[in-house]
């Protein structure tokens, strides 16, 4: 006897959802004695034999609500007529199951048929209307979903994603001579997987690999991998196609098509990427994870095919599936594809029949991650004839490819003239459904927002590192394009190096940041947590090292192109990547091999030859690091895109300071300029004020919920390593999922400084969540902006947390920006419906704009944000503050909130950036808030650079260089690159929401312009204008590069 189950199936239990998809769509039921007769219109349709076709009705027996599978009368005859009483041709098939089929003829219009079951009872009529049936036809795309690492550490799901690729190989020759829609065929979710296939198979077995992909049976898409895209640069994100070209050129094979499964959002930029590069469409498969509730925000309405449009007016055609469909990229399995024929033959149907009647095929319950089950769906329909369907090999993350879908294929197609099966590529897929519906189909806009970012606050110090990899890789390339100007050979190097560190950065950013059960230490499998966070951290120090490693590099390179002054026992170029002057704090190393600790140094500004304030800092672990001290250098008109030369030569007394500098008050917790009046509040924690001098406007929102810069500490009534705990809880008004709320006690005052970079107050505390928490608040003397530093010290845990610092400005009814990956965000631009409101990552910064005032707050560290208040991080995601603030910003520093995927907790003692800056509003600027977000963003995420001349005394000694120009306010460099001897490429970005044309220009005569892509594919020649610039049009919100090709023979 076999044993009971100890509790009743939960409401993720997918046979729950398949009993749910039979019962919805009968739409005929009458007793006959101790059964219930259910009867059901099915779009089935059957040749008959005479060039007509016969479509099907369903019928099911049931006795007290279950399949009446014994005692019941066996189905041998049928009488059907219409309404009127004439004879209809009927005929009996058997199945599924216990189940019948009444097949009669195909109707145009809905018609009364009234059916007699002489076997149940004679002379008893049923009255049915036979409806009109969709000619469907299925595209079955059959992949492996891949997640590195999740289903088992990442080396070992490498492995099994090559043995797919082999296996693949011999299921397309088994099928070679099915008929052809039957025949094998797989598509390769990410690219990366073939990348590590192909980088370990024999010549032979790829060339055989490339010979089925041009035949259509295997299709490679653009992707390398499922990403949070908000976390890539936007260089980074270009970076990611550059495999795929070269396959391209290299192979002659065109790749169409981009896979982003699991995750449910993609950033604004993508469109740009994919549209740039050849890549017209998308197919995504949305999970929602019970933490999407896209539903509720517009999402609902969004068709499941339309193009989607970037700023730039670039776009892609996009499939979505997602969780209501039947659990994503699972919705085959849900059905039964990858279990047997009859399965499919039992849940297809009735799913076909369902999608064409309401909103969302599943009802909800029996579809794990489908959350808010009460929500009443007002969408239409699905509209269409043609079908995207994902298939599985097994109903499994990572699974492998197997046959059983072409013997479905081609056993169904044997049975039933419609639905027509095809396995498929989704190239396939979208070459059919343009043909058919294209111009038909609805256009949308803007950002996709991620639902699932916010898991990224689970590992908030690797985070961080990779923000400052993709920032300093940036950096170094911009650093050897400024080499080469000069005239150094080497600066190809760099860049031929860099495509290795952008793959680290995106291997971090590949969705997959912890297995199945991320608080287990096992070896294999699900549990085996510790070992694949590991090798996910890894790859974060592997592109912060990298990245470093590299600019270190492309600054000796430079550092060639500069000798020192003849009477400086040093010689440093301070180098600006940005496209704007700066004034600002220089960095650099004096080594105790230049100059020895105990003797003083003077810092000369080349230009003028004057000597410069500065502050000396000591080596850090000074035991185990370069002998030497940091000299801290507060530096005027930066050239942009140029460099400054200091000299360091000996000094007779300590560093000058500036004698106009004084504290102008004798409160220790006020610090000022002449731009702002800054106020420290110790009993808050938190800063109480800033005062713009100039207009006397007060920019920190006075009766904000928590202070600026306020630290707030959250608990959740969850409980941490239960697998999706998190996707199975539903928030509500009543705030019983928030267990605690803390804000920082009272703080000391730790230091209060005044020296030659500015005012410096640092306060200390120990709130809740961390065992300490130190703030250090920095004025410079010179600029309208706070800099600070708060620098947490935590330890683990596996209670639900989430940590915050507040930033209420006192703005009103601001327009909000946010710079996302290859665009801009705003309040008053459009997104793509159904996107996250409640979070999103952003990049660098913020701006806040109203009538009279812009401010902006930079994040160099920490990219999760919530604006206008703090909500408990459950679906639906219901506010907790008791008001609105919409002109206050929440960094969400951290969270441990997933139950799966993410890490379940995290230490850390680790310093978190930002940077607060202010300006007043002038109608003439044209996009002047989203200017100053950008160039105070810089400070910290893109700081100055010390070049060391080290080169011969024939080098060049001038006091300060302009290497580039790039002249359009609203235009950003992103970064430069040389691709070969004598070129170099020049990565632009707009921050402007209509087009622009801005005008480049070197030193060195340009040969030729042209206007690429970022991988420089697509040129086209710019004509140069008379005194040699480049002109060069940028999209709105959009990228472009250009290419020079300099003349050798001159400069």
């Amino acid at each position: 006897m076999s044993k009971q189950p100890l509790t009743r199936p939960s409401w993720w239990d997918s046979d729950i959802a398949r009993g749910i998809l039979r019962d919805r769509m009968v739409t005929t039921t009458v007793g006959m004695g101790d059964l219930q007769v259910h009867l059901s219109g099915e779009p089935l349709l059957r040749h008959d034999g005479s060039g007509g076709l016969l479509q099907s009705i369903r019928l099911r027996l049931q006795r007290n609500g279950v399949a009446a599978e014994t005692e019941a009368p066996h189905i041998t005859r049928v009488r059907v007529t219409t309404g009127g009483g004439t004879p209809v041709r009927s005929e009996i098939l058997s199945g599924p199951g216990t189940d019948t089929r009444v097949l009669v003829p195909e109707v145009s219009a809905p018609i009364p048929l009234r059916i007699e079951l002489p076997d149940l009872q004679e002379g008893t009529w049923l009255d049915f209307e036979a409806r009109p049936q969709r000619h469907w036809t299925l595209h079955l795309v059959q992949h492996s979903h891949l997640d590195i690492g999740y289903t088992d550490p990442q080396g070992q799901v490498m492995a099994e994603s090559r043995a797919y690729l082999d296996s693949l190989l011999e299921l397309c020759r088994d099928t070679d001579d099915w008929p052809e829609p039957a025949r094998f065929r797989w598509a390769v979710e990410g690219f990366h997987s073939f990348q590590n296939w192909q980088a370990n198979r024999p010549a032979r077995q790829v060339a055989n690999f490339l010979d089925r992909v041009r035949e259509g049976r295997v299709e490679l898409t653009a992707m390398p991998f499922n990403l949070h895209t908000e976390t890539c640069s936007t260089d980074e994100l270009h970076e990611l196609i550059r495999p795929v070209t070269e396959l391209r050129d290299r192979h002659g094979i065109d790749i169409t098509t981009a896979m982003q499964t699991d995750v449910p959002g993609q950033v604004v930029g993508l469109p740009d990427v994919l549209a740039d590069n050849g890549i017209r469409y998308l197919s995504v498969a949305h999970n929602w994870a019970g933490r999407a509730v896209p539903h509720l925000v517009g999402g609902e309405h969004l068709p499941r095919l339309f193009r989607w449009q970037a700023p730039s007016g670039n776009n892609v055609l996009v499939w979505r599936t997602d969780t209501p469909h039947g659990l994503a990229y699972m919705e085959g399995s849900i059905l039964g594809f990858d279990e047997s024929y009859d399965q499919i033959d039992d849940l297809l149907p009735a799913y076909l029949a369902a999608l064409a009647k309401f909103p969302y095929p599943h009802e909800g319950r029996g579809i794990p991650g489908f959350p808010i089950l009460d929500h009443a769906a007002t969408a239409d329909p699905y509209p269409w004839d043609v079908l995207h369907l994902r298939v599985l090999g097994k109903f499994a993350d990572n699974g492998p490819p197997r046959r059983i879908i072409a013997d479905t294929v081609r056993r169904w197609n044997e049975q039933w003239a419609y639905p027509q099966l095809r396995s498929s590529r989704n190239q396939d897929f979208f070459e059919d459904a343009e043909q058919r519906v294209g111009d038909r189909l609805e256009t949308y806009r803007g950002d996709w927002s991620d639902w699932w970012v916010d898991g990224v606050g689970a590992g908030a110090v690797p985070l961080a590192a990779t923000r400052r990899g993709q920032a300093a890789l940036a950096e170094a390339q911009t650093v050897a394009g400024y080499a080469h100007l000069m005239g150094v050979p080497g600066s190809t190097a760099v860049t031929a190096i860099a495509p290795a560190v952008y793959q680290a950065a995106s291997l971090f950013n590949e969705h997959t940041w912890g297995a199945g059960d991320p608080w287990t230490h096992g070896d294999h499998g699900h549990g085996s947590g510790e070992k694949q966070w590991h090798w996910k951290y890894s790859q974060a120090m592997r592109a912060h090292d990298d990245a470093e490693t590299l600019l270190d590099a492309a600054s000796a390179l430079l550092g060639e192109a500069f000798a020192a002054a003849a009477d400086a026992v040093a010689s440093f170029h301070i180098v600006n990547t940005c496209n704007w002057p700066r004034t600002e704090t220089a960095r650099l190393f004096l080594p105790e091999s230049t100059v020895a600790l105990g003797d003083a140094v003077q810092v000369l500004d080349a230009r003028t030859g004057t000597p410069l304030p500065f502050t000396e800092k000591a080596q850090s672990n000074d035991r185990h690091r370069a002998a030497g001290r940091f000299l801290h250098v507060p530096v005027t008109d930066v050239p942009a895109c140029g460099s400054l030369r200091l000299d360091i030569v000996p000094g007779t007394t300590p560093p000058p300071q500036d004698s106009d500098r004084v504290i102008t008050s004798t409160d220790p917790t006020v610090l000022e300029n002449d731009h702002l009046r800054v106020t420290v509040d110790l009993r808050k924690a938190c800063i109480g004020s800033v005062v713009d001098k100039r207009t006397g406007r007060e920019l920190v929102r006075q009766d904000a919920v928590i202070g600026f810069n306020g630290y707030v500490y959250d608990e959740y009534a969850t409980a941490g390593a239960f697998n999706h705990q998190s996707s199975k809880t539903v928030a509500d008004d009543s705030m019983h999922l928030l267990a605690s709320r803390r804000t920082a006690p009272p703080a000391a005052l730790v230091d209060r400084t005044t020296d030659a970079t500015g005012h410096t107050l640092v306060y200390e505390c120990a709130p809740a969540g961390t065992r300490r928490l130190r703030v250090k608040v920095h004025l410079p003397h010179d600029a309208a902006r706070v800099d600070v530093e708060n620098r947490i010290d935590k330890t683990a845990t596996l209670t639900k947390e989430s940590a915050f610092f507040a930033f209420p400005f006192a703005l009103d009814n601001p327009v909000v920006h946010t710079e996302a990956t290859g665009g801009v965000l705003g309040t008053d631009r459009e997104t793509v419906p159904g996107s996250a409101t409640h979070m999103r990552a952003i990049r660098r910064w913020i701006s806040l704009s109203d009538d009279t005032h812009h401010a902006a707050l930079a994040t160099a560290d920490a990219p999760l944000v919530q604006l206008g208040g703090i909500v408990i991080p459950y679906a639906p995601y219901p506010q907790s503050l008791p008001q609105e603030e919409p002109g206050t910003v929440f960094s969400w520093v951290h969270n441990n909130i997933w139950d799966t995927n993410f890490p379940a907790q995290q230490a850390f003692h680790h310093t978190f950036r930002y940077s607060i800056a202010v300006t007043e509003a002038d109608e003439n600027a044209a996009g002047l808030g989203d200017q100053l977000a950008a160039r105070t963003a810089a400070v910290t995420s893109h700081p100055l650079v010390p070049v060391r001349a080290r080169a011969e005394t024939r080098a060049e000694l001038p006091a300060q260089t302009r290497f580039l120009t790039v002249d359009h306010p609203q235009v950003r460099l992103v970064g430069l690159t040389v691709p070969s001897e004598g070129q170099l490429m020049i990565r632009l970005q707009s921050l402007a929401d209509v087009p622009v044309t801005c005008r480049i220009s070197t030193p060195l005569v340009v040969g030729t312009a042209f206007r690429t892509n970022y991988l420089g594919l697509t040129p086209h020649e710019i004509g140069l204008e008379p005194e040699g610039t480049v002109p060069v049009t940028v999209p709105a919100l959009g990228t472009v590069a250009v290419v020079l090709h300099l003349d050798s023979s001159e400069g």
